[in-house]
């Protein structure tokens, strides 16, 4: 996950709820701008990463997931099951008869220069990639590249060359949109042939697992199902495939843990399948048998000896990099690198004398930081390479400060934390063994804009340092992060992709998309001089110099068309119809003003946004944990305004990543929050004059002096007070489903009706969320009275606004795991007179699969859902679950929000898919 998180420095670790998605899916100049979006949210942007157990989908993550709760696990079962039922309603047709999505992008994000990491020019993004694989290049000099998407499916370009390549998503029969790895087979010379392997191997908490190996022979027109790959790799991801050159039935994957469940705010689930490890077929996939146990990073084929193959192990103390020189068979690897690290990655390159050279990457851990490493011959025995703590190996990596070595010593850590099982790759093209790219994380704090947020300053002497190149085979390195002329790459790399013809030029992928070096390389070692850093440490001058020697004289985007952005809900205005807010996975808040190309104005981790209720100018948005920016001057660049010190400084709550946040529909500058209790502001966060004066966000904590953000000013406990005197999910409203965090917030249309939903199953509602004195607002539970609702996850909650006392509530789960009490979709309506509700299943032939979100058209009674595989429809007065309409991709939507017109009828409804964009529904 990701570019940037606001965060206070020095604040306690934050809980990580993590988001993920189903099976069909389905983180600068000296312009001052950096304000709180540059404070050290690159902490919780690093955080969110390192760490996250394979099984536990991050150390910090909630006891309770919402896929699985009450359960531990999302069984192979639990899945299927929801495929199945998916498969029913599809079979059923649409709802609507000649009505379609349609789609409103973006197919190209453009992106403020404050928006960036440099601050210094404006870019274009497109979401997470986490493969790059070069095809075919023909005689006109162009190529066929493949890039596979964490939530938006394979896509192709044959222009890979071009100034702007064309894209096409081309993974249409492939029933996920979650890919892990894209391999060609090197046996088919039309280069026709291409395997993907579905699940995102990067331990996030939206690495989302996947349904097996796929193939194509037609470049990714047309995929089939390798059959052998359901019974090994279902329900995990697929990191790597290699396919044997000179035998193209002789197929290996590796397999790492992924995650289940999407919604708005939820959180994840961990999968149970097939044991982890590297599994090989020789019967070209119809059969895969376990030939080396462990969580798998990378498995490749010897360049100069196909018999040999290599493979990473993470995890494990006999893991690191093992070789096998019987292909892979079973009880033939050894360890030529050993090593207990969370994850590896290599190169295998040959050299002119025949033999092959590994560069090899590893994680941070046990008191060590993160190194590279080379080999000049690997087919040396097995314990010559490992003895004495692998001696035989060079270090190219040195901790030492000022040494060559030390560019690349802790590549993927930063001062502000690491993530190295999120973000490391390394590669060396086959044709030039002495070029080198090493690629990782961002070293936020050698930018200008975040320099002063670490202890002691070294100051902006690089470009980042996200993606490094060495020519001289690691004796030095150059930082390739930045260009001459300020362009950036996105943090967090996952992927590197060589011209053949051409190593100079190579693509890497990111959470921020694609981006091309030129093939030109130019010295830009002089702008060190400017830097001011012989004001801080004037021995990091000749080190500039030097990794600033040899950079890309451009960085070219190729992102436009490419349309896989992860979003997680869409606000709408209710004074203006094109103009709409979205939060998206490390890409920020968007905006749609009508056009298919968005903007995106401030960086960060997206989460819910939302409008005023009389003020058609002003706007929130929120970042991870409810962290929060206001606007009242629509989306301009400098009128952001922070009031998240509440949520940071001190704040007494746990929450969830993103935090349910709403608006109040009836008074003005009222926003909500959820976390295990509602906190509420009624000023817009804070007096508007002293929030402009000191919480604008082109202000730089810590050097302008007005600057009052995180030190509880911006946003303060004064103007967010707790609602109530006890926390929903504590003991004081029962000893049932206790626990875990606010899931769902929903608004009445009248002046105080408030209905909340936890993780646990607890449904609640308030009759005076807007009283003037905060302490005495009451919620009253209503979960309890018979026919119980099922206690798992409340995914959404809407509130009718044609009566506040009636709601439709999802949950999350599968009825399998709560089979007295099952119901995915309810009808509740609640009597204040008695303070009991009635609970109605309306869930009839939906299937047990979970629900994320659910929007009703009062106009017509007709009430919608969406799914991890799209969205469906309940006509008034039937019982028959239908897709709502032709043209949404199969993909996992996350949240659905309808627009109404000033009579209150239903528009249109908006779905905020996790990876392929947003689509709109017109409904009168």
């Amino acid at each position: 996950m990701r570019a940037f998180r606001r965060v206070v420095l020095g604040a306690a670790a934050v809980v990580l709820v993590v988001l993920t998605v189903l099976t069909l899916v389905l983180g600068r100049s000296s312009a001052p701008r950096p304000s709180a979006v540059a404070m050290a949210a690159a902490r919780v942007h690093t955080a969110n990463h390192e760490g996250n157990g394979e099984e536990e989908g991050g150390a910090e993550a909630q006891a309770y997931t919402d896929r699985a709760y009450p359960a531990t696990d999302v069984t192979i079962a639990n899945v299927q099951g929801a495929i199945k039922a998916d498969g029913k309603a599809e079979k059923r047709g649409p709802g609507f008869v000649a009505r379609y999505w349609e789609s409103l992008g973006p197919n190209t994000l453009n992106v403020d220069k404050f928006g960036t990491q440099s601050f210094i020019k404006p870019t274009q993004w497109s979401g997470r990639e986490t493969a790059v694989t070069m095809g075919n290049c023909r005689n006109n000099g162009d190529c066929t590249l493949f890039v596979g998407a964490a939530g938006g499916g394979v896509w192709r370009t044959n222009n890979a060359l071009a100034k702007q390549p064309t894209w096409r998503q081309v993974s249409a029969d492939i029933p996920t949109n979650a890919i892990g790895s894209i391999a060609v087979d090197p046996n088919d010379s039309r280069g026709r042939t291409i395997y993907a392997g579905t699940g995102e191997g990067n331990a996030s908490g939206d690495s989302e697992a996947g349904l097996g190996l796929y193939k194509s022979t037609d470049e990714g027109n047309h995929w089939s199902l390798v059959p052998g790959s359901t019974a090994v790799a279902s329900n995990r991801s697929i990191v790597w495939v290699a396919v044997q050159p000179g035998n193209a039935n002789h197929i290996l994957i590796g397999t790492r843990s992924g995650t289940r469940g999407e919604g708005s705010n939820s959180t994840s689930g961990t999968v149970a399948g097939p044991a982890l490890g590297v599994y090989a077929s020789t019967d070209g996939g119809a059969t895969f048998s376990l030939v080396l146990p462990g969580t798998a990073n990378e498995v490749k084929f010897d360049p100069n000896d196909p018999n040999t193959v290599y493979a990473t192990v993470a995890g494990s103390a006999t893991g690191g990099l093992l070789r096998s020189q019987a292909g892979g068979a079973v009880g033939t690897w050894t360890p030529i690198f050993q090593e207990n690290r969370s994850r590896f990655t290599f190169s295998p390159v040959p050299l002119p004398n025949g033999k092959t050279r590994i560069y090899l990457g590893d994680a941070n851990g046990s008191g060590q930081g993160a190194q590279v490493y080379r080999i000049d011959d690997a087919s040396q025995p097995a314990a010559t390479l490992t003895a004495n703590n692998n001696q035989a190996w060079t270090r190219l990596s040195n901790s030492t400060n000022g040494t060559p070595g030390f560019a690349v010593y802790n590549y993927c850590v930063s001062a502000f934390g690491g993530q190295c099982s999120y973000d490391m790759s390394i590669m060396s093209p086959p044709n030039r063994p002495d070029m080198v790219v090493v690629a990782g994380l961002m070293h936020y704090e050698e930018l200008g804009p975040y320099e002063f947020q670490v202890s002691p300053v070294v100051g902006p002497r690089s470009n980042g340092r996200a993606v490094l190149v060495s020519f001289d085979a690691g004796a030095t390195w150059n930082d390739a992060t930045g260009d001459v002329g300020g362009e950036s790459m996105h943090p967090d790399q996952h992927a590197i992709a060589f011209d053949p013809n051409d190593p100079n030029r190579f693509f890497v992928g990111s959470d921020g998309g694609l981006i091309r070096t030129s093939g030109q390389w130019a010295d830009a070692s002089s702008q060190c001089d400017n830097r001011g850093l012989q004001d801080v440490n004037p021995g990091d001058i000749s080190e500039c110099k030097q990794w600033l020697s040899k950079i890309p004289s451009e960085l070219q985007v190729v992102n436009a068309g490419l349309s896989d952005l992860q979003m997680y809900s869409i606000s709408v205005n209710p004074f203006k119809e094109n103009d709409a807010m979205t939060g998206l996975q490390d890409n920020g808040t968007v905006m749609f003003t009508g056009s298919k190309t968005w903007e995106l104005p401030l960086t960060g981790d997206g989460c819910d946004s939302g409008f005023d209720a009389t003020d058609p100018h002003f706007r929130f948005h929120t970042y991870n944990n409810a962290q929060m920016d206001i606007n009242y001057d629509d989306f301009n660049q400098n009128s952001w305004l922070w009031i998240g010190d509440r949520f940071v400084v001190g704040f007494p709550e746990s929450d969830r990543f993103c935090a349910p946040t709403v608006s109040d529909p009836v008074h003005t500058k009222t926003i909500f929050v959820g976390a295990q209790s509602v906190w509420r502001t009624s000023d817009g966060g804070g007096d508007r004059a002293f929030l402009e004066a000191h919480c604008n966000v082109t202000t730089i904590p810590g050097k302008d002096p007005s600057n009052l953000q995180f030190t509880g000013a911006c946003g303060s406990a004064a103007d967010w007070p707790k609602l109530g005197t006890a926390t929903l999910t504590g003991t004081g409203f029962g000893a049932s489903k206790s626990g875990n965090t606010i899931s769902a917030l929903s608004r009445g249309a009248d002046d105080g009706t408030m209905w909340a939903g936890t993780g646990a199953g607890r449904v609640l509602i308030s009759k005076n969320i807007n009283a003037a004195d905060p302490a005495s607002v009451t919620f009253t539970r209503i979960d309890t009275s018979s026919p119980l609702p099922p206690g798992r996850a409340v995914s959404s909650i809407f509130a009718d606004p044609t009566n506040p006392n009636h709601a439709i509530v999802t949950f999350s789960g599968f009825d399998s795991n709560t089979p007295t009490t099952p119901g995915h979709v309810f009808d509740v309506v609640y009597d204040p007179g008695t303070g009991l509700a009635t609970w109605t299943n309306i869930s009839y032939d939906l299937g047990d699969q979970p629900i994320n979100d659910a929007v009703l058209d009062t106009g017509t009674g007709n009430l919608f859902v969406s799914t991890d595989f799209g969205v469906l429809l309940l006509a008034n007065g039937t019982q028959t679950w239908t897709p709502a309409a032709d043209g949404l991709p199969p993909a996992a939507v996350s949240g659905l929000t309808i627009a109404r017109a000033q009579h209150g009828h239903a528009q249109f409804i908006y779905a905020a898919t996790h990876g392929r964009g947003a689509y709109r529904l017109k409904l009168h």
